[in-house]
């Protein structure tokens, strides 16, 4: 291979983290006193917590090649549950935080079930078991928040490890870890690429795809319920459409990383870098008092820089 050709493998295969660098150092130049000190780079995780947790359970779907549009509703609505179990049923914070994941567990098998087994396109699947969630949501809350909830609850979202490091990133590196070790040590996590890679190949093979499937989204679940519980915990109270907003940036999040590392297909490391890019973006140009509509703007080419890089990736591997 000619050296050009060596320097186009690099820039595809790396060329999301330069350009990450390349942000850090333009912030940097642009706010040298705030934005490159420690306390912000600790807040731009803090910052990201929450969406890089919810986007690692989201890879696990779009490795298989499938999507989840309930991500959003799920959250807000495991939210409200985690909340309501601890003000209106006086429950420990340990086990509302337990059963709002195993609840949100649930929430990703019916999705699976549906989609999987009934053969319900995900696209409409997912949408639906969303808003049958949003529904139950809105009946249960008559869209008020649940407020009142226990301070030692802060543990899970608002308090930090020492004073220093937020304890809602420790439980996001935990979940990537776990999610990492799942997806590269575990024949189910190799049966998930395999569904992505060549889904009738997988099934010759003699696996039950639909059940991989099913857990795909099981994992995307148990990820909405703990993005659910620190979301609760920092915010200090639940709200009923706190998270809906998370569904694009997660998608973000997936594409950007998708775009880093393995050539268009999505990844847990390239996840956490597209997560990253988001919260730094968002955070640099809050520094420089950018509009908020602005931020809107830039986040929206990042996605489309994504798609279209994604795209070149795979037309190149073709």
């Amino acid at each position: 291979m000619t050296k050009n050709g060596n320097l186009s493998k690099i820039a595809t295969k790396y060329g999301t983290l330069f350009a990450f660098i390349l942000m850090l150092a333009i912030f940097s130049i642009l706010a040298p006193t705030s934005f490159p000190t420690l306390p912000n780079m600790i807040g731009i995780l803090r910052q990201i917590a929450m969406l890089a947790t919810i986007s690692f359970g989201l890879t696990f779907v779009l490795i298989t090649k499938r999507s989840d549009l309930s991500i959003g509703y799920s959250t807000s609505f495991l939210g409200i549950i985690v909340a309501a179990l601890m003000v209106k049923a006086g429950m420990n914070i340990w086990l509302a935080a337990l059963l709002t994941v195993v609840l949100g567990a649930v929430i990703g098998l019916v999705n699976g079930v549906v989609i999987a087994y009934l053969g319900v396109p995900d696209f409409i699947g997912s949408l639906g078991v969303g808003y049958v969630v949003a529904g139950l949501n809105q009946a249960y809350t008559k869209g008020h928040p649940i407020s009142g909830l226990p301070a030692e609850f802060e543990i899970f979202g608002a308090r930090r490890l020492g004073g220093v490091f937020p304890n809602a990133v420790i439980i996001m590196l935990i979940v990537l870890v776990l999610a990492g070790v799942i997806l590269s040590q575990t024949k189910l996590g190799r049966y998930i690429y395999g569904v992505g890679d060549n889904e009738e190949a997988t099934l010759m093979s003699g696996v039950n795809t639909r059940r991989v499937i099913v857990w795909s989204y099981v994992f995307c679940g148990i990820a909405c319920g703990v993005t659910a519980v620190i979301m609760t915990s920092r915010l200090g109270s639940a709200h009923p459409q706190a998270a809906e907003d998370y569904l694009l940036n997660a998608i973000a999040a997936v594409w950007l990383g998708g775009t880093a590392f393995k050539n268009g297909e999505p990844n847990l490391a390239g996840t956490l870098l597209g997560a990253l890019i988001i919260g730094t973006m968002a955070n640099g140009l809050t520094i420089l008092n950018v509009s908020y509509y602005y931020q809107q703007v830039a986040t929206g080419l990042i996605i489309l820089a994504a798609v279209i890089i994604t795209s070149i990736q795979k037309n190149h591997k073709k």
